[in-house]
């Protein structure tokens, strides 16, 4: 896997997006989920900028392992990660205060 940046436009003008893998996720898991062999969660947790940024690098390395698995077999399987602000979801209090 690589990336390509698109840069920084003259102008500002505004970045194209890429693709949402989470949509491509949906579309692609929704037979696997129509016959119960979807596996999958969904966390929320208040926690710091910096914090979500490490717990990124550590997803980062589980993809890599994914990646560097030996191909096999009659089936393929997608895997999605990814970290992203729900400034709508309720925040627990600080357990410090």
């Amino acid at each position: 896997m690589f990336y390509v940046g698109v840069g920084e436009p003259a102008g500002g003008e505004a970045l194209p997006l890429d693709f949402n893998d989470f949509d491509v996720a949906a579309r692609e898991s929704q037979a696997a989920y129509q016959a119960h062999r979807l596996w999958s969660f969904i966390r929320h947790a208040g926690i710091p900028p910096e914090r979500a940024a490490e717990f990124w690098g550590e997803a980062m390395a589980l993809v890599h392992a994914f990646d560097r698995l030996p191909r096999s077999g009659d089936v393929s399987y997608g895997f999605v990660v990814g970290i992203y602000p729900v400034p709508d979801y309720p925040a627990l209090p600080d357990p410090e205060r």
